[in-house]
């Protein structure tokens, strides 16, 4: 499919708008947000040492390098047209593999996340995983999130080219089509598409099904278990609502994935998909941007106290 000359200048004015200022702006708000949420996490004995925070703390640190790596590969590039191809060009096979390992890591905490409540909700009554959950094996599994992104991730940096520090290509590697079968379909399919979706998806519809026939019990604990089942719920809702956030943001970007990987990178050569691909990058921003709003919302001081519990 061929693309008119004013196709292509809308297109650019509809990335200038997207990415370029409602991208940034997203970018730097949760940029503040999350290194805000990070040192309030930090500072405080109490919160450091609380799995749940432990969590939150891991995932709003890697967020900033996921919105760090949307800001100079999308946003100044959109916004700044002659200074931004230039940054976009010498920064692009430096910025753009770690951003995608950032990103598997930011998907795979989500996923410990939710594979943690889940437990936690759905099997309270087995304590032996309650006992189990301790601040240093929550830090073990982060750091194995990480180390796995990173391997997995390492055939990327060897990607992409810059020939004569004026076009972006393909390496001899990335155009390998072993590369391209396994890198970009099976193994992306598998690791980045089923394996995590799924976990999520099931354990957010547990914990959803879990609370719907909680509530249709009366409480007829002392008041005092009562508040504290308040303030329990609430933590449970701060991330449950990461999840439903983390699906409903990420479900569009990776199905554009699948379908370039189907389709190859001549899908790109579709006006809509490159205008849908913009969309996708937005809402991955946004889902970057909103630790911060629910933890300011739910992760009051008053249940830090109660934190290490849950």
């Amino acid at each position: 499919m061929n693309v008119t000359i004013s196709e292509t200048e809308n297109l650019v004015v509809f990335k200038r708008l997207i990415e370029g200022y409602l991208l940034s702006f997203v970018c730097i708000i949760g940029l503040i947000g999350n290194s805000i949420t990070c040192v309030s996490i930090l500072i405080n004995q109490i919160r450091r040492s609380s799995p749940t925070d432990i969590y939150i703390c891991g995932l709003s640190f890697i967020s900033m390098f996921v919105l760090s790596g949307f800001l100079l590969t999308h946003g100044i590039r959109a916004l700044f047209n002659v200074y931004g191809e230039i940054i976009h060009r010498s920064l692009f096979t430096i910025v753009f593999p770690a951003h995608l390992t950032c990103l598997l890591i930011q998907i795979y905490l989500t996923t410990a996340i939710s594979i943690d409540r889940f437990l936690l909700i759905c099997y309270w009554r087995k304590l032996s995983y309650r006992k189990w959950r301790t601040p240093k094996r929550i830090i073990y599994i982060i750091i194995s999130i990480i180390i796995f992104a990173i391997i997995y991730c390492l055939p990327f940096w060897f990607e992409h080219v810059v020939i004569d520090n004026q076009y972006i290509s393909l390496s001899t590697i990335g155009s390998q089509p072993l590369f391209r079968l396994l890198m970009r379909k099976y193994l992306y399919f598998i690791f980045v598409f089923l394996l995590p979706m799924s976990c999520i998806m099931i354990c957010t519809l547990s914990i959803i099904h879990t609370h719907c026939n909680l509530s249709k019990n009366k409480y007829r604990n002392r008041p005092h278990s009562f508040q504290r089942n308040n303030r329990s719920r609430k933590i449970h809702t701060l991330l449950l609502l990461i999840m439903i956030i983390f699906l409903l943001t990420q479900l569009p970007y990776f199905l554009f994935n699948v379908i370039y990987a189907l389709q190859g990178p001549n899908f790109m050569e579709n006006l809509r998909a490159r205008q849908f691909l913009v969309i996708n990058n937005l809402l991955a921003s946004m889902n970057a941007s909103t630790t911060f709003i629910l933890y300011a919302l739910f992760g009051t001081k008053k249940q830090a106290n109660h934190l290490q519990n849950f």
